[in-house]
């Protein structure tokens, strides 16, 4: 399977995530930090296959770094649900893909990778497309501009630092051990978030709420394992400039899903879907698309 099949399958497995969390935002979390401990101490629960086949791959000093990339993640998903808990869902997965221009500049100056004139173009519509999504007809149709982007752009940060620092890595360590130690500190890095005491009981909620909410918690993490599985795998056999820009297709699919969801399922997300905004919405993923297009 090539970087550009893996790059699909995370993008679209993500957007699947992006809907989970949304639908559970909405409904059963209050503090976006236990929800995402809790989704962390699942995701420990499907690594320990790793290092029983395959060792725990320990190279020092890369592992450490490994580790820390898995800080980078609980840094990025906490901005990420704070963004998500304010704003639309299909909004939210279109802002998501402006990070690809950091991994271009990283790319560059720490990897060596070359840009082209079609890289900064693509780029430049990138950044467009996260204006546009960004703002909303208010009252008296005047613009507003969202109030996420400073969550985002810690989002944009760290997840072009955690993709480049995992293309690095995985000239020292495979791609299984990088899953596995990026995974250990993440969990290592929600330990001080359990120290409150509410956030705690939160958390422990979640695993006691019934069999529904265990169920959605276990699946949005096999689809979280499986979405960064692919991109790690991605990274590993191309250009991580290139497959950070193909999950910009992340937005398009996630508004394939708000538009069934609402089809079948009217209702379950609240979504602006009338033809002004739904127009904009269509509006800036198509600048997502020809951004991707000349980026890759």
């Amino acid at each position: 399977m090539d970087w550009f099949v893996l790059s699909l399958l995370g993008a679209a497995a993500f957007a699947a995530t992006g809907i989970i969390d949304k639908l559970l935002l909405g409904r059963f979390v209050q503090k976006p930090l236990a929800y995402l401990a809790a989704l962390v101490i699942m995701q420990q629960a499907l690594i320990p296959a790793i290092p029983f086949y395959l060792g725990w791959g320990w190279l020092f000093p890369q592992a450490l770094y490994a580790l820390a990339t898995g800080a980078f993640q609980v840094i990025l998903w906490a901005a990420y649900l704070r963004a998500l808990q304010k704003e639309e869902t299909s909004r939210i997965a279109a802002l998501v893909y402006i990070f690809p221009i950091f991994v271009f500049l990283g790319s560059f100056l720490f990897l060596g990778e070359s840009l082209h004139g079609d890289d900064y173009l693509g780029g430049s519509l990138l950044v467009c497309s996260a204006v546009l999504i960004s703002y909303r007809l208010g009252q008296q149709a005047r613009l507003s501009i969202s109030p996420v982007l400073k969550h985002m752009a810690v989002f944009w940060f760290f997840t072009a630092a955690y993709a480049l620092a995992s293309k690095y890595l995985l000239g020292f360590m495979t791609e299984w051990h990088l899953i596995l130690w990026s995974s250990l500190g993440s969990f290592l890095a929600i330990l001080p978030i359990l120290w409150h005491k509410e956030t705690r009981r939160e958390c422990k909620a979640y695993f006691r709420g019934g069999a529904f909410l265990f169920l959605a918690l276990f699946a949005n993490e096999i689809l979280d394992f499986l979405g960064r599985g692919a991109f790690i795998f991605a990274y590993a056999q191309g250009s991580v400039a290139l497959v950070s820009s193909l999950a910009a297709l992340q937005p398009f699919i996630t508004l394939l899903y708000v538009i069934l969801l609402g089809r079948f399922f009217p209702g379950v997300l609240v979504e602006e879907m009338d033809r002004k905004a739904l127009v904009i919405k269509v509006a800036a993923v198509l600048l997502i698309v020809a951004g991707v297009y000349l980026v890759s």
